[in-house]
């Protein structure tokens, strides 16, 4: 009877051996049309044994000489499992279920089929109907974690030693029978699903986080304070370090796509928290940790494309408006601490009381908090910068026979209060370079006897505070020197450090010195 079905396909077989079949179909829709009336038909019993060996229903209208493969067809395709109703539940099981039955059925068959010349043909029926449900499944797959699995068993376990490769199906060569091109035809639909997926679960939670973020009222906590770039570091993370477990190029395509919806949420971030935070230094007393906050995730984004991207207009454009919205956090803390200088030193140089209660207010917009030590301490380096010069200008401006009569030493008290405001910048911000080296001077130079010893001071005070000469100037008449002992002493400066000439004073040298002698005359008036 066995005889009987080989004599039946053979003079057909004998011309489709010399070009491999899984090679010639390659028609997802189908497969050919085999005509097995080689003039010797079978036997109906013959027929209907190889239908209960493949375990389906014969066709009862059909010639059974022209049928032996379309049973083939029919027995894979009742063999395959369907679907699974819930792909995120259930498809990794579904998958092992496909390489269960695939595995078993060509272990089953091969005994019979294997010298019948049909073998090639039912490996075919499964790789084909195989693929034509891989790219159902895909279809349906919603999510890229669907995906990820999906590739993951095409390229990682179907040619494997878990099913084609596996040692008990050696002898039929399966991987070397695979169509490729059906394979690389289904990877690059696969990886555009897979892209389309990307974008859009990235865009969802990056959307969800910054969302998060906006809500936040109050950031009591280092887990608030670290929340947003934790958490979109990770959404991106996440995606790239899936895909590399399945393909490294497709990871660089990932990434790609990652980063484009990492710049509209930086874009989206950035203008958002420049509203937010200009609303909030405009408030009596507002709560600076959120610009810590700022300042801490705009670092901490910008190390991460930096370090993980590749450097592209992406990445450059990400990192300039990390930058910018930086310097303007940076720029809105320091308007704040302004305006908390600012208000109370108009009253301490006017005040009888000698308590310079600037630094309690400073503790208490900057609080100690571990979490936030790094942006702490760029923060007090720039706000004592700030805060010096703030008082070097108040004291200038100041009436010195006034202030006389509050400070009996001048320059004693100008000493404690550096002391004190350096002691608190220290306490806040550990490590901190010391800013008050003008304020030192200003003792040095009020205890200054002779013209000599002004010479001397002010050369080391440029050389050492890095001061402009006009705060010497200031400084000087304010103390109460004359504008040609100012002068002298400006003279004797070493060449390094004599003010920088401005061009248009030899255009012009009439008009610009009546103007610096206005300043000079208004700054005069302003200290007398």
């Amino acid at each position: 009877m066995m005889k009987r079905i080989r004599n039946v396909v053979q003079n057909k077989e004998e011309d489709n051996r010399r070009t491999p079949l899984l090679k010639r179909n390659r028609n997802y829709g189908g497969y050919d049309q085999v005509d097995n009336d080689c003039g010797m038909p079978l036997a109906q019993n013959t027929y209907r044994e190889l239908a209960e060996l493949l375990r389906v229903a014969p066709d009862a209208t059909s010639n059974t000489s022209r049928d032996v493969r379309g049973l083939i067809q029919r027995s894979v395709s009742k063999h395959l499992p369907k679907p699974p109703t819930h792909l995120d539940q259930n498809l990794n099981q579904h998958l092992e279920h496909v390489k269960d039955v695939m595995f078993h059925e060509l272990l089953r068959l091969r005994p019979v089929l294997e010298h019948k010349e049909l073998m090639e043909f039912l490996i075919d029926c499964y790789h084909r109907q195989t693929f034509d449900h891989l790219h159902s499944l895909l279809q349906n797959a919603t999510s890229t974690q669907n995906c990820f699995v999906l590739m993951n068993w095409v390229l990682h376990k179907y040619q494997s030693e878990e099913l084609l490769g596996n040692p008990d199906l050696q002898e039929m060569d399966l991987i070397n029978q695979v169509d490729h091109l059906l394979v690389s035809e289904w990877e690059e639909k696969a990886k555009v699903k897979l892209l389309e997926n990307v974008q859009i679960e990235v865009r969802q939670s990056l959307v969800k986080i910054l969302q998060i973020e906006i809500g936040q009222e109050c950031c009591d906590r280092e887990e608030a304070y670290v929340r947003l770039y934790v958490d979109t570091i990770q959404c991106i993370d996440a995606m790239h370090n899936e895909v590399k477990k399945i393909s490294s190029d497709l990871s660089d395509e990932v990434q790609d796509v990652c980063f484009q919806e990492l710049l509209i949420f930086v874009r989206r971030y950035t203008t958002e928290q420049t509203e937010a935070l200009g609303k909030k230094a405009e408030m009596d007393e507002p709560e600076t940790i959120h610009f810590l906050k700022t300042l801490k995730t705009c670092k901490e984004l910008k190390r991460y494309v930096q370090t993980t991207g590749k450097k592209n207009h992406l990445l450059m454009e990400m990192v300039e408006m990390l930058e910018n919205m930086e310097a303007s956090t940076l720029n809105l803390l320091m308007d704040i601490v302004t305006d908390i200088a600012e208000s109370h030193l108009k009253k301490y140089f006017k005040s009888d009381r000698r308590r310079f209660c600037l630094c309690s207010d400073i503790e208490q917009y900057f609080p100690k908090l571990p979490y936030a030590f790094d942006e702490q301490q760029r923060v007090m380096d720039e706000a004592y910068k700030v805060i010096v010069g703030l008082y070097f200008k108040h004291l200038i401006q100041s009436n010195q026979k006034k202030l006389k009569k509050c400070w009996p030493d001048i320059g004693e008290t100008v000493t404690e209060d550096a002391e004190l405001l350096h002691n608190t910048i220290s306490d806040l911000a550990p490590g901190v370079q010391n800013h008050n080296c003008i304020l030192q001077y200003v003792t040095k130079i009020l205890e200054c006897n002779s013209i000599d010893a002004h010479k001397i001071e002010a050369a080391k005070m440029l050389k050492e505070c890095d001061r402009k000469s006009e705060d010497i100037k200031r400084l000087l008449r304010w103390k109460g020197l004359s504008r040609r002992e100012v002068q002298e002493v400006m003279d004797a400066l070493p060449p390094d450090l004599q003010p920088t000439p401005d061009p248009d004073v030899q255009i012009r040298p009439d008009s610009d010195n009546q103007t610096r002698s206005n300043r000079s005359q208004c700054c005069c008036c302003a200290c007398c």
